[in-house]
């Protein structure tokens, strides 16, 4: 780094670096086992994993409240294709540039070369801090879930993955989301244990001869995020 100052774990994983922006993701909230999560799809990040250690394989995605408006906070619903409601553990966060700084007059601020927030000490109450470990950039997940390695983001099935960006809507014909899964299985071109993107909609169409459908998968239209750390 050329400016200001750089934390990094232990393993190396930087945590502020004040020579870029949105550095510092701060914990705003955190729940264990809750099948809803409110939070700002524009500003803040969800960050979730199954609450259950017993699946063999789960499949999870945010369903938009009704009515939601498309802007500012909603309560979302975690959900399977079917609308089956999903126990998750999560971390609600926010890039540190996205916070007021605090004028309390106590703790370290950090500022960045382009007079952005990075890091204030004093917003870490009691939460902590997260960090991203791992990035799948826009469009490089088939979507083709746990039939498709083209679709694994990780063979760990512990860590928080990003949701922001996922959608169900209850009827299985539409389904952005994850599958998170622990068989040892490869039978039948599965990729085995791993955390996948599985994302698809189903099509119905008239032929002449009746009504048919079919399946198209969708590649990842946003970075899929992996995440660690903090007290949480």
């Amino acid at each position: 780094m050329t400016y200001g100052i750089t934390f990094e774990t232990a393993n190396g994983n930087i945590q502020i670096d004040s020579d870029t922006t949105n550095t510092g993701l701060i914990v705003l909230s955190s729940a264990a086992s809750s099948t809803t999560v409110t939070f700002d799809p524009q500003k803040e990040l969800v960050f979730a994993k199954p609450a259950s250690t017993t699946y063999t394989n789960q499949k999870v995605a945010v369903r938009y409240p009704t009515g939601y408006s498309w802007s500012g906070a909603g309560t979302f619903t975690f959900e399977e294709p079917d609308g089956t409601a999903v126990a998750m553990n999560y971390i609600v966060a926010k890039w540190s540039n996205e916070q007021t700084a605090s004028t309390s007059g106590y703790g370290v601020q950090v500022y960045n070369s382009d007079g952005d927030l990075a890091f204030d000490s004093s917003l870490y109450t009691g939460n902590g801090g997260i960090g991203i470990i791992a990035v799948a950039a826009q469009q490089t997940l088939s979507g083709y879930g746990k039939y498709g390695t083209t679709s694994r983001m990780s063979t760990d099935t512990t860590k928080y993955y990003s949701m922001n960006g996922s959608y169900a809507n209850g009827n299985n014909s539409m389904f952005l989301g994850l599958e998170f899964n622990k068989s040892t299985s490869t039978a039948n071109g599965s990729g085995g244990v791993g955390v996948y993107w599985l994302s698809y909609f189903t099509a119905y169409s008239f032929d002449g001869g009746g009504f048919g459908s079919y399946t198209a998968y969708i590649s990842n239209f946003t970075p899929r995020f992996i995440a660690e750390g903090g007290s949480v």
